[in-house]
């Protein structure tokens, strides 16, 4: 009939109680900033172009900013709120090719090129990216 031992009851409870977990999880998961690949090369020629690329999914957040960086130091932002959208820093054994075609940058992916490779482009190179405010999160 509609008669639930105690056991039954603990039952029902824990599967309302996981499948709300799993719809929570489900909507943080739409909402947040997401680093969804990162594509660096482990191995070089330096005579030749790389391609780094990261793609994200910003769910409710508006893009800040993709910043690249070579063992913690920044070389390259992409900032698209900013008058001057593109930004380029000094760092030892990094030459981004500037104005590529290959070069793109927008609300879903990061993909740039380096150029002029040498012994001191080895490294680890990383991809950050940010949302805006009120809610400022990193990936």
């Amino acid at each position: 009939m509609g008669i639930f031992t105690g056991l039954d009851r603990l039952l029902c409870l824990k599967v309302r109680l996981t499948t709300t977990v799993l719809v929570l999880q489900a909507l943080t998961l739409a909402r947040s900033l997401q680093l969804t690949e990162i594509s660096v090369p482990e191995v070089v020629d330096v005579r030749e172009t790389v391609t780094l690329a990261c793609s994200y999914e910003m769910g409710t957040h508006k893009l800040n900013s993709v910043k690249w960086y070579k063992d913690e130091r920044e070389f390259f932002r992409y900032s698209p709120m900013m008058p001057k959208n593109l930004m380029y820093f000094e760092v030892d054994g990094v030459t981004v090719l500037q104005n590529s075609s290959a070069q793109i940058c927008n609300q879903f992916l990061c993909s740039i090129q380096l150029h002029k490779l040498n012994i001191r482009s080895s490294g680890s190179y990383r991809c950050e990216i940010s949302g805006d405010a009120p809610e400022f999160k990193l990936a």
